[in-house]
């Protein structure tokens, strides 16, 4: 029988291996922003934690006689007690503040004296007169090891008029910033992957959901959990979560404002492991199973038979 020729006999055959093996690295997808805490290896099991609350509304109405932060802090302490390593708050929560502030200091002590991480929504003021719709994630010494800017703006209807897609006519930059501060918001312009000790963490913000690219393109960077807080109201749609995870071999935490409902933690590929069904305060907390997410993830077939040559209209303008 006639020897074939194989490309990884000898020397010519193992430089050529290992030509190719630096190629396909070269194309992998990472993290656009790595940060936080990475550990050489991480549990298979991590609990969570996801509160439904109402802090400051999106046009920056606080709730009479409320302390956002403490609320934070109580919650922190309460989800450290239970044994998660995380836990999420809401779109919005803190109002606007500057970030470093007194209100994120508070919080920050609360991270560091119960070791979690803790993700809370707020309009970060910036230089001028510029805001952006932020999430920020606090490590478990208490830094702000990420943050997130909302990249898609759910621009909405005040006054009576009729829903619009379009900044209406004749009105100047404060009347926007009143009625939906979203029209003039500092948008995000990538989807980072925070790499913790726990996990690989990615984050989107309301809005953000209702683009299936924006859950694609965190799993392409290594998300292994999605976090997705929500400020709207009504509940946040169950069916629009499983598609994320199925799609995408991630799990999720969503949470949402009291006005609303949904908030919830999700298992891949698709139970729903806690939630919160109705439209008031409430807690949960639950375990994820990471080890079966980061197996599906080494066997996806899904992500193995992409083709991202002939996706080219996604990401052409209308």
């Amino acid at each position: 029988m006639q020897n074939q020729w194989n490309p990884c006999r000898g020397f010519r055959g193992r430089l050529l291996t290992a030509i190719l093996a630096a190629l396909i690295c070269s194309t992998t997808v990472r993290s656009e922003q790595p940060t936080g805490e990475p550990a050489a290896r991480r549990p298979d099991r991590v609990k969570v934690a996801a509160v439904q609350i109402t802090g400051y509304t999106k046009c920056f109405e606080p709730r009479a006689g409320y302390d956002p932060a403490a609320a934070i802090v109580e919650y922190t302490r309460k989800a450290a007690a239970d044994g998660a390593q995380l836990v999420v708050f809401p779109e919005y929560h803190l109002g606007r503040i500057q970030v470093p502030s007194s209100v994120t200091e508070s919080i920050a002590r609360a991270a560091a004296e119960c070791k979690v991480y803790v993700i809370v929504g707020c309009w970060e003021l910036l230089d001028g007169d510029e805001f952006a719709n932020a999430a920020l994630l606090f490590g478990r010494d208490g830094r702000i090891v990420g943050k997130y800017y909302k990249t898609h703006a759910a621009v909405d209807r005040y006054e009576g008029e009729t829903a619009y897609s379009r900044p209406p006519a004749g009105r100047d930059r404060q009347w926007l910033i009143e009625n939906d501060p979203e029209w003039v918001m500092k948008r995000g312009d990538g989807f980072p992957v925070f790499d913790l000790d726990i996990g690989k963490v990615g984050i989107a913000t309301c809005y953000d959901g209702y683009f299936p690219e924006t859950f694609r393109i965190l799993a392409l960077n290594g998300a292994e959990i999605i976090v997705w807080i929500n400020g709207r109201h009504g509940r946040i749609q169950d069916f629009v979560v499983r598609t994320a995870m199925f799609h995408n071999d991630v799990c999720m935490i969503c949470t949402n404002q009291a006005y609303g409902a949904g908030t919830m933690i999700v298992q891949w590929p698709t139970s729903i492991l806690a939630e919160c069904p109705e439209a008031k305060e409430d807690y949960i907390a639950a375990t994820l199973d990471l080890g079966r997410v980061r197996a599906a993830q080494d066997r996806s077939r899904n992500a193995q038979q992409r083709r991202p040559e002939i996706y080219g209209r996604l990401v052409e303008a209308k």
